[in-house]
């Protein structure tokens, strides 16, 4: 029920809901690496992130990687395509290890259809979804590399105290988050630490000059 309680889908449940749909959940551990389920395999139930992290990505018809999501403790993966009940259209991958709990598709439905406000948990993280789904293809489609990434670091510092970003992936992840290559990302790396607007190290990137990567962020040339 605590680990549930971090999840946005279930997070306003009174204890009783709550309970009930603890008792249908069921604990999943996974390494590095190991794929949690296939894109265009049955969406045959939910997983909410207990620890670790978890990769949502497709890949076109040459290899390369577009990462959608990266999702972590208390963060729901799947939902969409189990509540549509047809197939997952992406592949989630863990990227450390760490636990899920599983809610199979019937089991979910059936506790849905005496509790509606599960549904109503649901519908406004899927809308968030996606809003966040539009701006991925505005960015993708209009903006350069340097306004991707730059919206990316102000989203990752939003709400939070500080000014440095520890990635949790890799920079070929957040490269492949923003559309474009590890190579290049370190070229736009590069070029902001030039213009002062932050300072990398390692998986650590300070941002410098707040001011300056809000203007990228919105659209300023590098």
């Amino acid at each position: 029920m605590q680990w549930l309680r971090h999840c946005s889908l279930f997070a306003e449940l009174n204890d009783a809901d709550l309970g009930a749909i603890a008792e249908l959940s069921g604990l999943r551990g996974y390494t590095a690496g190991e794929i949690i389920f296939h894109g265009g395999t049955p969406a045959d139930g939910l997983h909410v992130v207990v620890d670790g992290l978890v990769k949502v990505c497709r890949y076109g018809a040459d290899g390369r990687e577009q990462v959608l999501h990266l999702f972590g403790r208390g963060e729901p993966c799947g939902e969409v395509a189990m509540f549509e009940g047809k197939t997952f259209p992406a592949t989630a991958q863990a990227m450390a290890d760490g636990h899920t709990l599983y809610l199979g598709r019937t089991d979910f439905l059936e506790a849905a259809r005496s509790r509606p406000e599960l549904l109503l948990n649901m519908l406004g993280v899927l809308s968030r979804r996606l809003r966040r789904f539009v701006e991925l293809i505005d960015d993708l489609s209009l903006k350069e590399v340097s306004t991707r990434l730059a919206r990316r670091l102000c989203e990752m510092t939003a709400g939070k105290e500080g000014d440095t970003v520890a990635l949790q992936a890799s920079k070929a992840t957040l490269a492949a988050q923003i559309g474009t290559i590890p190579e290049t990302l370190s070229r736009t790396l590069a070029r902001m630490q030039q213009r002062g607007v932050l300072r990398v190290s390692g998986k650590e990137i300070v941002i410098a000059n707040r001011k300056a990567l809000t203007a990228l962020a919105e659209g300023e040339k590098l």
